[in-house]
């Protein structure tokens, strides 16, 4: 695809993000009634297996994890899943955002469980977009996450040019405040519920999965799989329950008090 090429196709989605913002500031809602499309999106995949400790596989976890939450959010009155990956299939991260967009998304959740080296953090937690992680750590994990863009050879798109930038930035802006809030809500439901990072369980950095500018979008990090005793929640029948009611709960909580304009149907 030529630069040209690439640029219209941004300024497309770019405009559809503008037109989507001002009918959120004056606040119009849709007709009664709509679905709203819950983007899926189970980490890894493929040649990409993502973290691994203690005989689990990131990849293979948050697709089991993907595969019951979908069934939770479809039993959810206004709600409907939208399953980015339903197999071991590899994505790079600009093809989930597209299989997104396509499927008329209303907001994203991308489903992880990291690993650190010493194996004592513990707990589930989310992410929000930022330039700047709230730590080294976190800047290091969206620096590893982010690499699967080019793990199948797949090289970033060219940036475009100083208009498309400041639209982008325009966008964002709106979506940033729509998902800061979708994460207070999650966090909200996800306290008491589940076993939480006892310190900052909202973080923010740089991934790019969180960058689509129309999409408001969360990473749930749903915990370590260098702890023991988050490995063993991680494939817990019962923890899975907790965790996607709890999920659910917050996405109810969310739409509750979403700007109209990120709840009309997409497509």
């Amino acid at each position: 695809m030529t630069r040209t090429g690439r640029l219209g196709g941004c300024r497309i989605a770019i405009c559809a993000a503008v037109a989507l913002l001002i009918g959120a500031e004056f606040g119009q809602a849709s007709a009664a009634g709509p679905q709203i499309v819950v983007a899926i999106d189970a980490g890894h995949g493929g040649i990409d297996p993502g973290a691994s400790s203690g005989g689990l596989v990131e990849k293979d976890v948050v697709l089991g994890f993907a595969l019951r939450l979908a069934r939770q959010i479809d039993a959810t009155e206004g709600f409907r899943a939208l399953l980015i990956r339903s197999d071991d299939t590899f994505l790079t991260l600009g093809e989930r955002i597209q299989r997104a967009r396509d499927g008329g998304a209303n907001l994203i959740l991308s489903l992880h469980a990291d690993t650190t080296s010493g194996g004592e953090a513990e707990g589930a937690h989310v992410y929000t977009l930022s330039e700047e992680g709230s730590d080294e750590a976190a800047e290091a994990l969206a620096l590893r996450e982010n690499r699967a863009e080019i793990i199948g050879g797949v090289a970033l798109q060219g940036e475009p040019d100083d208009l498309a930038l400041l639209l982008v930035d325009l966008a964002q802006r709106g979506t940033g405040n729509e998902a800061q809030k979708l994460a207070r809500a999650a966090l909200s439901e996800m306290d008491g519920a589940v076993t939480l990072l006892p310190t900052e369980p909202h973080r923010q950095a740089n991934f790019r999965i969180l960058k689509a500018p129309e999409i408001p979008s969360i990473l749930v990090e749903l915990g370590y799989l260098s702890n023991a005793s988050d490995r063993a929640r991680l494939v817990s029948e019962d923890w899975q329950a907790r965790m996607a009611s709890a999920l659910a709960r917050g996405l109810r909580r969310w739409a509750n008090s979403a700007s109209p304009g990120f709840l009309t149907p997409k497509r």
